[in-house]
């Protein structure tokens, strides 16, 4: 019975070590340029209609619900 709390013990250890792998997250360049996924500016999603100044409005919103003076019931 104690081989097989020992191996239970030795798998688990295994188990938990295999997650804590680092891998390396480098960008490569190719002819001097970013050869990655092209990023879009977060406005142009359906969410803001692709228009900057719906995200702007939206991130001022955010911003002030932030506020620890807000919070308890509004200033």
């Amino acid at each position: 019975m104690t081989r097989v709390r020992y191996l239970i013990v030795a798998l688990l250890a295994v188990g938990f070590q295999s997650g804590c792998g680092e891998f390396p997250q480098e960008a490569r360049y190719e002819g001097g340029t970013y050869a990655g996924k092209p990023d879009t500016p977060a406005w142009q999603s359906e969410a803001f209609d692709g228009k900057r100044e719906n995200w702007e409005r939206e991130i001022k919103r955010r911003n002030k619900l932030q506020s620890e003076y807000m919070r308890p019931g509004g200033a």
